[in-house]
């Protein structure tokens, strides 16, 4: 019994450490989502380039450490000749984004919990997209074509009795196929034979 009061115990104390992680996070993410509107967003979007490069998971990108250091003051990163941030930079025709130094590294943390939960958003929207980039075929279908006809995008007429042409060289071909199997079959035969011969010659 005490065990199984203990196990109660501990199943309820981690579900409850679970939910209340879960509440700080999503307080988190709307705490970084004011500030993401107020100081970021003129600049920057997690799905796509602006002013600045797309954040979509920046997280997985750069340390924690490096994007506080960045966001407070990135020009002070960037003469320190940091080589990631000298790319940034150089890829963003060397706008200088301005200093936020007011903003405690909480703030910066609440921001990236925002931009993951944006970044998880954006990749679920994400979608293949078909483009039907042919040309329709307007030519005559030729005789070869209709033999190995596939179904593949096109104006193509479908084989009728009346298609004498096509039933020929089908026919034609046919009978060449026949024909070959035939002669292999025959020079086979003739060779079994000139084995038979040279074999009673040697007797």
């Amino acid at each position: 019994m005490k065990i199984y009061k203990s196990l109660t115990q501990l199943i309820f104390i981690t579900l409850f450490i679970l939910a209340t992680h879960s509440i700080s996070a999503q307080d988190d993410a709307v705490a970084g989502k004011k500030t993401f509107n107020t100081r970021c967003a003129a600049c920057h979007s997690v799905a796509k380039k602006m002013v600045g490069p797309a954040l979509k998971n920046v997280d997985e990108r750069h340390t924690e450490e490096w994007i506080i250091n960045f966001v407070h003051s990135s020009q002070t990163v960037i003469k320190l000749g940091d080589v990631e941030a000298v790319r940034l930079f150089k890829e963003n025709n060397q706008v200088v984004m301005p200093d936020h130094p007011d903003l405690t590294a909480t703030d910066i943390k609440n921001v990236l919990t925002f931009i993951k939960e944006e970044s998880t958003k954006v990749g679920a929207k994400k979608e293949l997209k078909i483009v039907e980039n042919y040309e329709p075929y307007k030519g005559e279908s030729s005789a070869w074509h209709k033999i190995v006809y596939l179904d593949v995008p096109g104006d193509h007429k479908p084989v009728t009795k009346d298609d004498t042409f096509f039933w020929g060289v089908l026919t034609f071909s046919i009978l060449i196929f026949v024909g070959a199997l035939l002669l292999f079959v025959k020079i086979g035969d003739m060779g079994d034979v000139i084995i038979e011969i040279t074999k009673k010659k040697k007797q």
